[in-house]
Protein backbone atom coordinates (compact mmCIF):
# COMPACT_ATOMS: atom_id res chain seq x y z
CA UNK A 1 0.00 0.00 0.00
CA UNK A 2 1.30 3.42 -0.94
CA UNK A 3 0.50 6.62 0.87
CA UNK A 4 0.68 10.25 -0.26
CA UNK A 5 -0.04 13.58 1.40
CA UNK A 6 -1.56 16.24 -0.86
CA UNK A 7 -1.87 19.83 0.31
CA UNK A 8 -4.06 22.53 -1.19
CA UNK A 9 -5.90 25.68 -0.22
CA UNK A 10 -9.58 25.36 0.70
CA UNK A 11 -11.52 28.42 1.81
CA UNK A 12 -8.29 30.26 2.55
CA UNK A 13 -6.78 27.56 4.72
CA UNK A 14 -4.27 24.81 4.03
CA UNK A 15 -5.89 21.41 3.81
CA UNK A 16 -3.90 18.17 4.03
CA UNK A 17 -5.37 15.13 2.32
CA UNK A 18 -4.12 11.62 2.98
CA UNK A 19 -4.27 9.43 -0.11
CA UNK A 20 -3.97 5.66 0.19
CA UNK A 21 -3.66 3.27 -2.73
CA UNK A 22 -5.86 0.21 -2.86
CA UNK A 23 -2.89 -1.85 -3.99
CA UNK A 24 -3.83 -2.11 -7.64
CA UNK A 25 -2.39 1.30 -8.52
CA UNK A 26 -5.66 2.41 -10.11
CA UNK A 27 -7.97 3.32 -7.21
CA UNK A 28 -7.02 5.67 -4.38
CA UNK A 29 -8.96 6.52 -1.21
CA UNK A 30 -8.83 10.15 0.00
CA UNK A 31 -9.11 11.21 3.65
CA UNK A 32 -9.03 14.59 5.39
CA UNK A 33 -8.25 14.00 9.03
CA UNK A 34 -10.53 11.14 10.06
CA UNK A 35 -13.11 11.94 7.35
CA UNK A 36 -13.34 9.78 4.24
CA UNK A 37 -13.77 12.16 1.28
CA UNK A 38 -14.09 9.48 -1.39
CA UNK A 39 -12.01 7.67 -3.93
CA UNK A 40 -10.48 8.53 -7.28
CA UNK A 41 -9.66 6.14 -10.09
CA UNK A 42 -7.41 6.27 -13.09
CA UNK A 43 -9.02 5.52 -16.44
CA UNK A 44 -7.06 5.26 -19.65
CA UNK A 45 -8.95 6.20 -22.82
CA UNK A 46 -8.49 4.37 -26.12
CA UNK A 47 -6.35 7.30 -27.27
CA UNK A 48 -4.00 6.71 -24.33
CA UNK A 49 -5.18 9.78 -22.43
CA UNK A 50 -5.07 9.32 -18.65
CA UNK A 51 -8.20 10.60 -16.88
CA UNK A 52 -8.73 10.76 -13.12
CA UNK A 53 -12.38 10.34 -12.12
CA UNK A 54 -14.48 10.29 -8.98
CA UNK A 55 -18.16 9.91 -8.10
CA UNK A 56 -17.79 12.06 -4.97
CA UNK A 57 -18.83 15.71 -5.36
CA UNK A 58 -16.28 17.01 -2.84
CA UNK A 59 -13.43 15.56 -4.93
CA UNK A 60 -14.69 16.40 -8.43
CA UNK A 61 -13.01 19.84 -8.58
CA UNK A 62 -9.61 18.46 -7.53
CA UNK A 63 -9.57 14.83 -8.75
CA UNK A 64 -7.32 15.58 -11.72
CA UNK A 65 -4.96 17.67 -9.55
CA UNK A 66 -4.66 14.85 -7.04
CA UNK A 67 -4.10 12.37 -9.86
CA UNK A 68 -1.34 14.46 -11.39
CA UNK A 69 0.24 14.76 -7.95
CA UNK A 70 0.16 10.96 -7.53
CA UNK A 71 1.70 10.49 -10.97
CA UNK A 72 4.47 12.98 -10.18
CA UNK A 73 5.22 11.22 -6.88
CA UNK A 74 5.24 7.84 -8.60
CA UNK A 75 7.71 9.15 -11.19
CA UNK A 76 10.00 10.36 -8.38
CA UNK A 77 9.78 6.95 -6.64
CA UNK A 78 10.83 5.17 -9.85
CA UNK A 79 13.89 7.39 -10.45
Amino acid sequence: MQQYTYEDQYRGQTRKLLILSAGDGVAYRVFCGADFYGSITLQVAASGERIWKTDFNILKPIASKIGLFIESQYAEDVI
